[in-house]
């Protein structure tokens, strides 16, 4: 049985302290469990990562297709801690 992707484990990691920051001041908090496992929240940021929605996101440059389904994953998984 595979591991179940987690925010601390797997997601989390993959935002750098400039991408957190920067979205903090715009009322977006990545690093908080709470905030992104909000549904309407990891949808707006997925949106955002995978260009969906402008801009596109992190500040710290795009994602890789490997990240963006890591995200997914997550998220299809139930958000786990």
């Amino acid at each position: 049985m595979a591991t179940p992707v987690s925010f601390a484990n797997n997601i989390l990691p993959l935002f750098t302290t400039g991408d957190i920051n920067c979205m903090k001041g715009k009322g977006v908090n990545l690093s908080s469990y709470a905030y992104m496992s909000t549904p309407a929240n990891a949808q707006n940021v997925l949106d955002h990562l995978n260009g969906t929605t402008p801009p596109k996101m992190p500040p710290s440059g795009p994602w890789s297709a490997a990240n963006i389904a890591l995200f997914q994953s997550w998220i299809a998984g139930g958000y786990q801690p």
